[in-house]
């Protein structure tokens, strides 16, 4: 889990500073191809893979819904019934 919590700090991050990133889980089903390609040593535990980089355009803003959309309302439930 702290790896976890780790990578995604740094998404966030490389998100704030305009870097481009992404978390590349299901390479770890290739371990030792990747170790191997980016000469690891043996003695490092590859955990994960996270590919960083300057996007060549700027991604479009999200759209997302308002919070208050999304959070249930118990009290709305109750006066409908």
């Amino acid at each position: 889990m702290a790896i976890g919590a780790c990578i995604q700090n740094m998404l966030l991050c490389a998100q704030e500073l305009g870097i481009g990133s992404c978390w590349l889980g299901e390479i770890l089903n290739k371990k030792e191809k990747v170790r191997k390609l980016l000469n690891i040593d043996k003695n490092y535990e590859l955990m994960a893979v996270v590919s960083i980089g300057y996007p060549l355009k700027k991604p479009n803003k999200g759209k997302r819904k308002r919070l208050k959309t999304l959070i249930l309302d118990p009290e709305e439930n109750v006066k409908k019934s």
